[in-house]
């Protein structure tokens, strides 16, 4: 089994599994407290961005087997992929002692180097300014705590 079949069975499987939390989450009951995200909010999330993966690798999939119907095969060795599991691995590691915004800013310049981006002024803006809106949004508008700079 090639690797496209195994995204559109994956895609599938998740798909399904994306529905079904959605209905056996559909029915939590609302908070009466004003302003205050009920206890279905994080399901709703969870629920939608399942669906949108699954749809996305489900796609993927079925471009990747016409692709490889018609004889274009582009896949190599995957290394990038264990260089990128390597960067993740010291982006966790450097979590606490750097903190969020500081470790995703070197976490996110290097994984769009890693995938071609060459531009650097790209590179520098977009991995500053994902970290900063991940982090006001996390700890600002879902009030979770991101490990914060010790500096």
């Amino acid at each position: 089994m090639n690797m496209a079949q195994r995204n559109i069975i994956a895609g599938t499987v998740l798909l399904m599994v994306a529905i079904g939390y959605g209905i056996l989450t559909a029915n939590l009951p609302d908070r009466s407290l004003p302003d205050t995200p009920g206890p279905a909010f994080l399901p709703t999330l969870i629920t939608i961005g399942l669906l949108v993966l699954s749809v996305a690798l489900l796609v993927g999939g079925v471009i990747d087997a016409r692709r490889e119907s018609e004889g274009t095969d582009g896949h190599g060795v995957p290394t990038r992929g264990w260089i990128a599991l390597a960067g993740f691995t010291v982006y966790v590691t450097l979590l606490p002692s750097l903190g969020f915004v500081a470790a995703s800013v070197l976490f996110f310049a290097g994984l769009m180097w890693l995938y071609g981006e060459r531009n650097k002024i790209l590179i520098g803006l977009t991995s500053i300014l994902v970290p900063v809106v991940l982090f006001y949004l996390f700890t600002a508008g879902f009030q979770i705590l991101l490990p914060r700079s010790p500096l």
